[in-house]
């Protein structure tokens, strides 16, 4: 069984590379990383669909953020292709106002003008001060991407609900919150958790980019939620 690993916004399927798991498959999503801007009005669930007309399954999905959203969205409109699920700093209801007020801002300011604010968000003050090789990565790839892509990706997020469609995703899920997540903080996580059928909670002393950040920690409940799977498989 694969693991299909979705990431970040602003990131690419290069981060996959700090789970420290065999066999590990990875998607770069439209506008990030080295593949062209959308069209206008690309939505979650239409990333999600993408997926699923070029990957066959079924996999043990795991999604960070912006990736644990599309997660989601193909677990419940694709379930053939999920056989479980890792939900990491997440959540099942975008904030339109905050995502369309973050997109405009991106537009103004640009991927550096924003490059600060995101990255505070994303990491811990002890983080940004380690020099950590996921630093420069993040950095890199936040700096590179086309602000109109950025943006786009945002007022997508901005459209992202699936709160009351939560009892339709079966599969078992493990939802990882950071109790210093900035941006999904552990309640969000807890009801996320609270709402679907076969869900079990993991909390890190980690920030947003727990996977980067907390990688060790990370990866073990990962390898945790697939010994889980494998025994609710027998």
């Amino acid at each position: 069984m694969s693991v299909l690993f979705l990431h970040p916004v602003g990131l690419d399927r290069e981060a996959a590379r700090f789970l420290d798991l065999p066999d590990v498959a990875a998607v770069t999503f439209p506008g990030h990383g080295g593949r062209n801007r959308a069209r206008p009005g690309l939505t979650l669930a239409d990333m999600a669909d993408e997926i699923a007309g070029h990957a066959t399954g079924p996999f043990d999905v795991v999604g960070a953020s912006l990736g644990g959203m599309v997660a989601m969205h193909l677990a419940l409109d694709h379930p053939g292709l999920v056989r479980s699920l890792v939900l990491a700093c997440t959540t099942p209801d975008g904030v339109t106002d905050v995502m369309k007020a973050r997109a405009a801002a991106t537009e103004e300011r640009g991927s550096a003008g924003m490059l600060d604010d995101t990255m505070t968000r994303w990491f811990t003050a002890d983080g940004l001060a380690s020099g950590a090789p996921y630093l420069d990565h993040a950095r890199q790839r936040l700096l590179a991407m086309d602000p109109g892509a950025l943006a786009d990706t945002w007022r997508a997020i901005g459209t992202h609900h699936v709160l009351d469609r939560l009892g339709e995703i079966t599969v078992p899920t493990t939802c990882i919150a950071g109790r210093v997540d900035a941006s999904t903080p552990p309640a969000v996580m807890r009801d996320l958790d609270a709402r679907l059928p076969t869900s079990r909670l993991v909390e890190l002393d980690a920030p947003h980019m727990a996977f980067m950040e907390n990688a060790d920690e990370f990866t073990a409940a990962v390898r945790a939620h697939l010994a889980w799977v494998e025994g609710e498989d027998r």
